[in-house]
C-alpha cells in the first residue's frame, strides 16, 4: 500500500513538473515584429546600392514552432551608373517600394537544449512570404529623358530569408534577419535594359527588429 501510494505520489509530481514546463516555455499567442536596416538593390540601373529598409510584422504563433501573419515594409533602393562601366550614360534613381504580404516564419526547437545558458537562448528561423509592391520611381533627368517605357504601379514580389533571435526575457527578443526578395518586374527603377538584364528586378534585406509577444494571447 505504501509502495502504491509512493508510485502515486511519483506520477503527479512527473504530470505537475510537465505541466508547469510546458507552460513556462509556452510559445503560441501572438508576436509584434518591428525594426530597420539596409537593402541592395540589383536592377539595370548601378547595382548592389544601399537603401533603408524599415518593417513590421503581426504575427500568431498556432504551434510553437511555426507563425503566419501580416507583414508590411517599406524599401528606399536607390542606384547610379556613376562609377560602373555605363557612367556615360548618367542615369541615376530613386524608387520607394511599399510592401504588404504575408508571411510565415519557421522556428528552429531543439529537443535537447545546448548546456550554455547563452545558447539556449538562441532560436534560428527560417521565413517566407508573397504579397505585393507599390512602386514610386523618381529618375533623374538623363533616366527621364530615355526612359523605354513604364511598369506596372503595383507587381508582385516573393521573400524568404533566414534570421536568428536572441531571447532577452520571456517577452521580447532581438532578431537579426537576412532575405531576398524577387519581383515580377524589371521596371522597380522606371527603365529596362535587355543588354544588361533579361531578369526581374531583386533586391536583399537585412534588418535587426524586435519580437514582442502580446501578454495573454
Amino acid at each position: 500500500m505504501r509502495r502504491l501510494r509512493s508510485s502515486s505520489m511519483l506520477c503527479l509530481l512527473l504530470i505537475t513538473t510537465t505541466i508547469v514546463y510546458g507552460q513556462k516555455y509556452h510559445t503560441t499567442g501572438m508576436y509584434i515584429e518591428a525594426g530597420s536596416g539596409i537593402n541592395l538593390s540589383y536592377f539595370d540601373v548601378g547595382g548592389g546600392s544601399p537603401g533603408l529598409s524599415v518593417q513590421g510584422s503581426g504575427l500568431i504563433a498556432f504551434h510553437p514552432s511555426w507563425r503566419l501573419g501580416a507583414n508590411i515594409g517599406l524599401h528606399r533602393t536607390s542606384g547610379t551608373d556613376e562609377g560602373t562601366p555605363d557612367a556615360a550614360r548618367g542615369y541615376a534613381f530613386r524608387s520607394n517600394l511599399l510592401e504588404v504580404s504575408v508571411k510565415g516564419v519557421y522556428v528552429v526547437r531543439f529537443k535537447r537544449y545546448p548546456p550554455k545558458k547563452w545558447k539556449r537562448k538562441l532560436e534560428p528561423r527560417v521565413f517566407a512570404s508573397v504579397g505585393i509592391l507599390q512602386v514610386q520611381t523618381i529618375p533623374n533627368r538623363q533616366l527621364s529623358a530615355n526612359s523605354n517605357g513604364s511598369g506596372l504601379p503595383i507587381v508582385p514580389v516573393f521573400s524568404g530569408g533566414l534570421g536568428l533571435a536572441y531571447l532577452l526575457n520571456d517577452d521580447l527578443s532581438l532578431v537579426l534577419e537576412g532575405g531576398s526578395n524577387i519581383s515580377t518586374s524589371d521596371f522597380l527603377e522606371g527603365y529596362t535594359d535587355d543588354t544588361h538584364s533579361t531578369s526581374a528586378d531583386i533586391f536583399h534585406t537585412l534588418l535587426l527588429k524586435f519580437i514582442f509577444k502580446v501578454p495573454g494571447l
